[in-house]
């Protein structure tokens, strides 16, 4: 995040909870996000290669609008959002309730600890924003790989990883959210121990965003 950004959480914080957002803060606070990762989230998709018959999942999908975006591609596939925030969940179906409606998609409660998903199931996977509160990031991502297929692509995005550069205010605001916040060598050794056979980082010139592409 920028440093614009982290004084929005300071604000998100005080009227929602980032980490489980709950009732009309919460609610007023996953729709400021749908707006304020929107540049994030087109950056990063731009960086796969979606297919109409897709099956692709959301892991935290919050205020819903990566679905949305992901539905633009997936017209013939299926879409699943999860969320372990009941009010996300709840925003989200809301946003999406046309895709819904149509079979085009789900939105489920649930959390990255235990994925209710078969092995091998999903072509991509997604999450934007969410890894900084996962609670136990390594055996997290084993989850996440046991449901995507041989070949498929889990794409991690997030406005700030560890890097010197931060701002101090920054810095100072993962340590007091007790953020998870890996610099690039530790996301490529989290993804190989999780059993992902490639990781490519990609990075936004000007920004501070990563995009992580684990290939199972």
């Amino acid at each position: 995040m920028a440093e614009t950004d982290w004084q929005q959480l300071d604000q998100e914080t005080a009227e929602g909870n980032p980490r489980r957002p709950e009732g009309a803060a919460g609610r007023a606070m996953l729709a400021r996000m749908n707006e304020s990762h929107a540049r994030l989230v087109d950056w990063g998709l731009a960086q796969l290669d979606f297919y109409a018959a897709d099956i692709v999942l959301d892991i935290g999908c919050g205020g819903g609008n990566t679905l949305a975006q992901m539905a633009e591609h997936v017209t013939e596939g299926h879409l699943t959002g999860i969320d372990y925030a009941q009010t996300s969940v709840e925003a989200s179906r809301a946003f999406n309730e046309a895709l819904i409606a149509a079979g085009r998609m789900e939105i489920l409660h649930g959390s990255v600890e235990e994925l209710p998903f078969a092995d091998a199931h999903f072509d991509k996977i997604v999450t934007v924003e969410s890894f900084y509160f996962w609670p136990d990031p390594e055996e997290n991502l084993r989850e996440v790989a046991r449901v995507l297929k041989p070949g498929g692509t889990f794409l991690l995005l997030a406005d700030i990883y560890g890097r010197d550069d931060l701002p101090e205010g920054t810095r100072a605001k993962v340590a007091d959210y007790g953020l998870t916040n890996p610099t690039p060598e530790e996301f490529q050794e989290l993804f190989r121990a999780a059993g992902f056979r490639a990781t490519h980082l990609g990075f936004k010139e000007g920004e501070y965003w990563i995009a992580v592409r684990g290939i199972r």
